[in-house]
């Protein structure tokens, strides 16, 4: 039963959920809306977001 279970991780031993997928998606949505726009802190503030929330919600298992 445990060669099954890990068949399903993918790597670095995530195993995606919805949730994670999700935020993923809002993230890149985030980054294509922001990053062309003229201020700078609009720009890299999306980025920063967008980095923080996909690293969160891959690897703090929330």
């Amino acid at each position: 039963m445990s060669l099954i279970a890990s068949a399903s991780v993918g790597p670095f031993g995530i195993s995606p959920t919805t949730d994670q997928l999700i935020v993923v998606n809002l993230a890149a949505i985030l980054v294509g809306i922001t990053f062309n726009a003229p201020q700078k802190v609009i720009k890299w503030g999306g980025v920063v977001v967008a980095v923080v929330t996909t690293t969160c919600a891959i690897w703090c298992g929330h």
